[in-house]
């Protein structure tokens, strides 16, 4: 601006002050601003990205909780065991946490017992400055064995829960030290969570190896005992929710035995008849205590008269329901329909998001043929047919764009997780634990050899295409069914249900009875029924044990058996019913 003379000095003089006046500067050029905390005169639009709705953003985990992680190391745990007070239940010896049994004829049992334990983390000579528990002699932390079956093995798995003045160890208060006795690659239950991180729409778990060591003062030790290699596993709570950015304030629950069905047990924390140790048999309540929410859902899953897709896309997370179910199918993952996975829902959402737990029955199928247990899985037990027991996911997979949908995630992530890629992942975490394993006490309690445990792991990659395979099988099989026996006086009613096709074929069965688990010598068969039931004279079948075989053929000669599987004398005869006759 050219100011050259009196006049338009004072005009220029004006105009400066009007702009102060108004709230504003002039800038060089003659360009104004509006002052902080004035009202503004003009606005210059910019793009506002719209915020997600919290039914997709919701169960979405913050991935930044990795960050820190290194697959590639062994972290050691120095605990030390001591006699507690009876005030907090832990006045116990470890011989006793550890020969707590949790599992019983095939169930869980709640046989909780602790003691008192000082844990420290730090390197292969001891604990390390700056780490948890340096320096300290008071204990910090309670330990008590955990998992099911696993309980009844020589090398136990524990839970250690810090004091709350004991600080957290990566965030966490609950470190569960899994042994994985059954796996003898000791490395299944890492690699699936891992390759899980790369899964937006299910969140995953924290894995890292571990070397525990454990001076047991109630028994007079005075050094350290080495109890070998572990897999440290995040465990699901609130402080969980938090670490990876999920709603603290939310609904969790840990599936016991819960089918997506009404059951006695079921009940709000706030109903007269709610009975919480009948309720911990179903589920376990991690997160906020009012089972409204979940009541409602159930209901809704069993509510014949209301379309199923209108059901799971109001109460869960369609991306993360198919994905959760591709991955394990892919993994063959199959012990994931009553249990083994935990129920999350934010607190201001309808929407339920499942979260995996414990998968070292994973990439598993060659191990268990080369055990001999490979008989004690029927042909349904891999693929779509192993949820077929499930209300929700029998109903859902019902429909033919729902089962087109999950042959599409299925066939995505059988692309991302190749064989090759799986099987240099297990190599390399191999590398970081074999030395250790090969030493006492794994070795001892290896249940292959070196050599064996060799041979499995530098193929099992090739498990993804062998569960890809079988996928694609179950996508034209007939579906399994469940089988029931009634006494009904002077009969027993012997019933089953449907052998589903979806190619809609005529399907026949045949109905066997023995009194010998292995179906020999049988009192009563009959083959090419049409209907689902039969009754039996108890002149034919006389007060004692029976066992029921219900086998289903299609027009075209595809077979299948029912869901129930019997347990004698430590065998397992699957599509076997036992029952017993008054």
């Amino acid at each position: 601006m050219n100011i050259s003379n009196p006049l338009r000095r004072v005009c220029a003089a004006g105009l400066c002050l009007s702009l102060c006046l108004c709230g504003c500067t002039l800038l060089e050029g003659g360009d104004t601003v509006q002052d902080a905390g004035e009202t503004p005169q003009a606005t210059h639009r910019v793009d506002i990205a719209q915020p997600e709705s919290i039914d997709t953003a919701g169960g979405r985990e913050d991935t930044a909780v990795y960050s820190q992680d290194d697959p590639d190391s062994l972290v050691y745990f120095y605990v030390t065991v001591r006699m507690g007070t009876e005030a907090e239940g832990t006045n116990h010896t470890f011989d006793e946490v550890k020969n707590a049994i949790r599992f019983v004829n095939s169930a869980h049992v709640d046989n909780s017992v602790y003691a008192e334990a000082l844990v420290q983390v730090g390197d292969e000579n001891g604990p390390v400055s700056g780490m948890l528990g340096y320096g300290q002699s008071a204990s910090n932390a309670t330990i008590r064995i955990r998992g099911n079956s696993s309980t009844t093995m020589p090398l136990k798995s524990y839970k250690l829960s810090l004091d709350d003045d004991a600080g957290l160890w990566r965030g966490q208060s609950n470190i569960a030290l899994n042994k994985h006795a059954f796996d003898s690659s000791r490395l299944r239950n890492k690699l699936y969570f891992d390759l899980l991180r790369e899964v937006p729409e299910v969140p995953s778990l924290r894995t890292q190896f571990v070397r525990l060591f454990i001076k047991d003062e109630t028994a007079g030790q005075t050094e350290f005992e080495d109890y070998g290699v572990y897999t440290q596993v995040e465990v699901p709570g609130k402080k969980y929710l938090g670490n990876h950015g999920l709603d603290t304030s939310g609904y969790l629950y840990k599936a016991i035995s819960f089918n997506f069905e009404m059951k006695e047990g079921l009940k709000n924390f706030d109903d007269p008849e709610f009975d919480p140790e009948v309720f911990k048999t179903i589920l376990n309540c991690k997160g906020r205590q009012d089972n409204a929410r979940l009541i409602e859902m159930v209901e809704a899953v069993n509510d014949m008269t209301r379309d199923i897709n209108e059901v799971v896309d109001t109460y869960f997370d369609r991306d993360n329901y198919i994905a959760w179910m591709a991955f394990n199918i892919l993994m063959g993952n199959i012990d994931t329909t009553e249990q083994n996975f935990y129920l999350y829902s934010p607190l201001n959402s309808q929407k339920w998001y499942f979260i995996p737990w414990d998968s070292d029955a994973s990439l598993y199928r060659q191990e268990r043929e080369l055990k001999g247990g490979s008989g004690d899985y029927d042909d349904w037990e891999s693929g779509l047919s192993i949820y077929w027991g499930v209300m929700l996911h029998q109903r859902f997979l019902k429909v033919e764009q729902n089962r087109l949908d999950l042959a599409a995630k299925v066939e995505e992530f059988y692309q991302q997780f190749s064989p090759q890629r799986v099987q240099a992942l297990a190599d390399s975490y191999n590398q970081v634990i074999r030395q250790d394993l090969y030493h006492m006490p794994d070795l001892l309690n290896l249940t292959v050899t070196t050599d064996e445990r060799e041979e499995l792991l530098g193929s099992i990659g090739e498990e993804i295409t062998i569960n890809y395979d079988l996928f694609q099988k179950s996508l034209n099989a007939l579906m399994p069914f469940w089988q029931w026996s009634e006494d009904r006086g002077d009969t027993v009613h012997l019933s089953w249900g449907e052998a589903y096709d979806f190619q809609a074929k005529s399907v026949t069965y045949q109905v066997t009875v023995s009194q010998f688990p292995d179906m020999s010598n049988p009192v009563y068969q009959e083959s090419g029924l049409s209907q689902l039931e039969v009754d039996l004279p108890k002149t034919v079948l006389t007060p004692g044990t029976y066992y029921m075989k219900v086998e289903a053929t299609s027009e075209d000669g595809r077979v299948t058996r029912s869901m129930n599987k019997s347990q004698v004398n430590g065998a397992y005869y699957p599509g076997v019913y036992q029952f017993t006759v008054n």
